[in-house]
């Protein structure tokens, strides 16, 4: 019975998760989280706690969720150039078909300021995301499959900050060739 509790819980974080993706920390109510989570409130305090413990849970489970999704399909690629030309190709897509926009990004400009708890959590996930990507790039140095001079990490940390900006950019000009030529670019920069 354990375990069903802790399904349902997992499905509710998700359900919480996208209200706050949509209305954003400060504009979302415990009403509507228990509306969405389909709870009642006693429920939610009980099991999970009140609204910032919840808001926890789900941008932890937000960070956990995009780095094993990219991890997954590192690992499928044979070529550590070619992944990493997947995962900047794949984000490009995102920045295209996802409206809501990155979760990450809102709460570091909504309550990271403010929330140290929040802007810990978000820290520890960029440098594992960091870490990632820099193991993939180094790879593909290591194997021949990219010839640079510049650090490993340096690129990583380049890579990332480049995705908020296409983002941005998309939210901006709703331009989606655009985005698709600033991944273009982006790889070229970083092959050459």
């Amino acid at each position: 019975m354990a375990r069903n509790v802790e399904f349902n819980e997992m499905e509710s974080i998700e359900k919480a998760m996208n209200v706050f993706w949509e209305k954003g920390y400060h504009g979302t109510t415990m009403q509507d989280l228990v509306d969405a989570m389909q709870i009642n409130r006693s429920s939610l305090y009980n099991t999970i706690g009140d609204k910032h413990c919840l808001f926890i849970k789900c941008v932890t489970s937000y960070a956990e969720n995009a780095i094993k999704e990219s991890k997954i399909k590192v690992a499928q690629e044979k070529s550590p150039l070619q992944a990493l030309k997947n995962i900047i190709y794949d984000k490009a897509a995102w920045v295209v078909d996802c409206e809501k926009g990155c979760l990450g990004v809102k709460t570091i400009f909504e309550i990271a300021p403010e929330d140290v708890e929040v802007r810990k959590i978000l820290s520890k996930n960029n440098e594992i995301y960091i870490n990632f990507l820099t193991e993939v790039i180094q790879k593909a140095i290591d194997e021949g499959e990219l010839e640079t001079t510049e650090d490993a990490s340096l690129i990583a940390e380049y890579i990332l900050t480049t995705f908020t900006g296409w983002k941005q950019a998309y939210i901006l000009h709703r331009d989606p060739i655009k985005i698709k030529k600033m991944s273009e670019y982006l790889i070229k920069h970083i092959t050459n």
